[in-house]
């Protein structure tokens, strides 16, 4: 080993000593610190001071430098237990608190006073054993005066957000949750609970107030009431008594709804009465003003529509009941309005009957045919159409023909003699014609369709009820026939057709040379009869020979036979050849030829 390495080798161990006797003296005073602890522990439990006594033997306990009277201490500090308890609950609040308030930790901060007042509820009992260590304890803490600071702190703070989210400067994210946190705080720290109610109330109603204003002057109405309802919900959920909010609604809602019906907006009014009556159901009101006000102006309306149908105004009733529709089932008032409407203007049952100037000729009836009314038209192209509604409002509607001559049309009836032998209505169209004559022409109106009764042309016509119900046509335009004449027509297979020209006397006598100029009259000739070859009676009249059919029997020789020529010819086989002869129609016939008893 040389001299350098011995020298390094002693320096190490005079390090090493020196660090050695370092540590024994620190541990020497260790040692004496424990037993100074415990003795000083003893001396003041035995002097009553439990609380700094705890420390004591607290530190001595903590103190591993030597085994020293280690049971002793540990009973003590067993017995000493519940100090122990409150020292570290203390502190440990007193390091939360203060970090929950670096933080603004409100929900901790509660929670930490929650567990403050367990603490306080366990161990500071009047009379109880550790009452007085308690306050002791809480005192030496700083503790109480760290929640009133924080209590005062956090109140400011949640006042300030409402001040600002009644500005509408506030962060709408975060709801109302500083008015439930102000709840939260104890009424001790607002300095009682009376001047706790006076400051919340206010400041609640306040920002209430303003919130629902602004909403009720933007014409928000849904708005205003979805806002009160959860409004109420939330301070009701916090038993919280805020009946400014329901005063408010009221007022804000009453203004609005007036609003509506000075202006006349009923479907607004019904909209708005509907949201609120759904408000007031959820918010469970048994009563409210603005109910009152809703059923009030609700009969009104009704009674208003009822005087329109009075008046004739049909549009305006349907639009007033339909727009209350919301509030009442007025299903049944509008069905009345119109058929009250349509029995006033009968044109609108028919199609396109809404539509001003569609149709050119219209005629209707009420109470007939077994219909509250009934109507027909033409458009402007002479169809003719036909709608009846019956006394429920069932609407039913037929569709005709044009109308021939419909540009002359200058009339349409019904026809009701016609109708009554038709057993359905009957509407009959006039045209006029250049002659000065009418032109007629019928149509029955059946379930299933409209077809024509008739068409003639005249001054007018008549239905003969003893008659077989003929329908006479004075003036009447008759093929082949003259001017002046009456017509008589006859229902055959359901249509009217010309049977005759009616004459007033009994069948007069002509001569057959005239018979060409008195087609269908009753004229009466004097011929002489014979049966022909081939069985057909045959009269000789005035130099001329005549078909004779119709009731001739089978009387030959002279006779008066009366009837009519109806424009009818036929080829007969004479003894002069083949001949074009009249037929003459007899209806009746009077032999002549002498008969001998």
């Amino acid at each position: 080993m040389t001299f350098k390495q011995a020298i390094s080798l002693r320096n190490i161990l005079i390090i090493l000593c020196t660090f050695i006797l370092i540590l024994l003296g620190q541990k020497a005073f260790r040692i004496e610190d424990k037993i100074q602890a415990v003795h000083e522990g003893d001396r003041l439990y035995a002097a009553g001071d439990l609380i700094s006594a705890e420390n004591q033997y607290r530190l001595a306990a903590a103190n591993p430098s030597i085994l020293y009277k280690e049971e002793e201490v540990a009973a003590k500090l067993k017995e000493l237990a519940p100090i122990t308890a409150i020292r570290s609950g203390l502190k440990t609040l007193v390091l939360k608190v203060s970090q929950q308030l670096d933080t603004k930790d409100f929900t901790g901060f509660m929670e930490s006073y929650a567990a403050l007042l367990s603490l306080k509820t366990e161990y500071m009992q009047p009379g109880g054993s550790y009452e007085s260590y308690y306050r002791q304890l809480s005192a030496d803490s700083g503790l109480s005066g760290q929640f009133s600071a924080g209590f005062q702190q956090f109140k400011s703070q949640f006042l300030t957000e409402l001040g600002t989210s009644q500005s509408g400067s506030g962060n709408e994210d975060s709801g109302d949750s500083f008015k439930w946190n102000l709840l939260r705080i104890p009424d001790t720290f607002y300095g009682g609970s009376p001047a706790k109610e006076k400051l919340l109330a206010g400041s609640f109603q306040a920002h209430d107030t303003v919130k629902l204003k602004e909403l009720a002057a933007a014409g928000s109405f849904d708005a205003l009431l979805d806002s009160a309802l959860s409004m109420m919900d939330a301070y009701k959920s916090h038993t919280y008594n805020a009946s400014w909010v329901q005063e408010q609604a009221e007022a804000s809602a009453k203004k609005m709804l007036g609003g509506d019906l000075d202006s006349d907006s009923y479907a607004a009014f019904t909209g708005h009465a509907v949201s609120y009556r759904k408000f007031a159901a959820s918010a469970s009101l048994d009563s409210s003003k603005v109910l009152t006000l809703i059923d009030s102006s609700l009969a009104k309306l009704m009674k208003s529509a009822a005087r329109l149908v009075r008046g004739g105004q049909y549009a305006e009733a349907v639009q007033l009941y339909s727009d209350l529709t919301g509030l009442q089932d007025t299903t049944e008032d509008i069905a009345a309005a119109r058929i009250a409407w349509n029995a006033a203007e009968p044109v609108r049952l028919l199609p396109g009957g809404e539509e001003q100037g569609k149709y050119a000729h219209v005629v209707s009836v009420t109470g007939r045919y077994g219909a509250k009314v009934a109507v027909a038209g033409t458009d402007s192209s002479g169809v003719l159409y036909f709608a009846d509604m019956s006394e429920d409002g069932i609407v039913s509607t037929r569709t005709g023909e044009v109308i021939a001559g419909f540009e002359n049309l200058r009339n349409l009836a019904f026809d009701d003699k016609l109708s009554a032998l038709s057993e359905v209505p009957v509407v009959v169209a006039e045209s006029s014609r250049e002659d000065g004559r009418t032109s007629f022409t019928a149509y029955q109106i059946k379930p299933e369709g409209i077809s024509q009764l008739f068409s003639f042309a005249g001054n007018s016509y008549t239905l003969q009820p003893d008659d077989d119900h003929a329908i006479f046509v004075e003036n009447a335009i008759v093929e082949n026939g003259g001017d002046g004449l009456t017509a008589v027509y006859r229902l055959t297979e359901g249509v009217y057709q010309f049977s005759e020209i009616h004459q007033e006397q009994e069948y007069p006598q002509i001569s057959a040379i005239e018979l060409e100029l008195h087609p269908f009259e009753k004229v009466t000739l004097h011929c002489d009869i014979y049966i022909d070859s081939s069985g057909r009676s045959v009269a000789s009249s005035d130099g001329r020979l005549i078909v004779l059919q119709g009731n001739t029997g089978s009387v030959t020789g002279l006779a008066l036979v009366s009837g009519q020529f109806l424009n009818s010819f036929e080829y007969v086989e004479t003894d002069t050849g083949m001949q074009y002869l009249p037929v003459f129609v007899a209806d009746s016939l009077e032999s002549m030829s002498l008969v001998l008893p």
